[in-house]
């Protein structure tokens, strides 16, 4: 659970389930707000049932496997494959087949990839996948109001308790550590957007108790509210 913005990379793995959604005023009848990606889809199969098993081919393969967790690129390896990625929209036949292996043999060579989620996040099929949507399309459309289990658990069609135990299996967290996770990000981006107090941002978040929020805060992002916003803060004075 992080914000995305310009410039962000990541390479997805097949059945890994991922979410990203634009703040709410993309969705409101602004013409002028647009957001715009670039994305490049291929099959593991792509060139063929053996291709990959060759051993010149052995870092490109670990990099592949290391996809099905999902792999944010930062740094210089992220300018030089964003520019590749760009080049290659108007590329077509070999040549765009030759920038794909290029994109991923830098890839093959970088050590500014990170991993983006747990080894059990992967597999989820598309009967699953249609449900897990519903579930976050809810969740992200109501997460500042008060939400309950029952609640999530109708727009599925399941009880509580099979849902519970769908929800901890499917994602490998519980659906109130899932939903915290979801209010203390965009509690994070309150603090960093403006000078709200805690009080006030915790209330805005979809909490009802300061000294909860303040302990859901820490859990999660292993610091205070009030230590949050001191840090980034210093951060964008060190940037200045």
């Amino acid at each position: 659970m992080t914000n995305f913005g310009p410039g962000d990379l990541v390479l997805l793995g097949a059945n890994l389930p991922h979410w990203y959604r634009s703040e709410a005023a993309y969705y409101e009848h602004h013409p002028h707000l647009e957001a715009v990606s670039v994305v490049v889809q291929f099959t593991g199969e792509f060139l063929g049932k053996t291709f990959l098993e060759a051993p010149e081919m052995a870092r490109i393969r670990q990099v592949l496997e290391s996809a099905a967790r999902g792999l944010e690129i930062r740094g210089a390896t992220r300018e030089r494959i964003a520019g590749l990625m760009g080049d290659i929209l108007g590329l077509s036949g070999m040549e765009r087949l030759l920038r794909l292996l290029s994109i991923l043999h830098v890839l093959a060579d970088s050590e500014e990839c990170v991993l983006l989620s747990h080894a059990g996040a992967a597999g989820i099929q598309v009967k699953d996948s249609e449900r897990i949507n519903r579930i976050y399309e809810y969740v992200m459309s109501r997460f500042t109001e008060t939400i309950s289990i029952g609640d999530v658990a109708d727009r599925v069609h399941m009880c509580p308790s099979a849902f519970c135990r769908y929800f901890k299996k499917r994602t490998r967290k519980t659906f109130s550590f899932f939903l915290n996770e979801i209010r203390i990000g965009h509690a994070c981006k309150l603090i960093i957007e403006g000078e709200l107090s805690v009080t006030e941002v915790c209330f805005l978040s979809g909490f009802n108790n300061v000294s909860y929020f303040n302990r859901q805060f820490k859990a999660i992002k292993k610091v205070t509210p009030s230590e949050f916003r001191h840090a980034y803060l210093a951060g964008q004075a060190g940037r200045e």
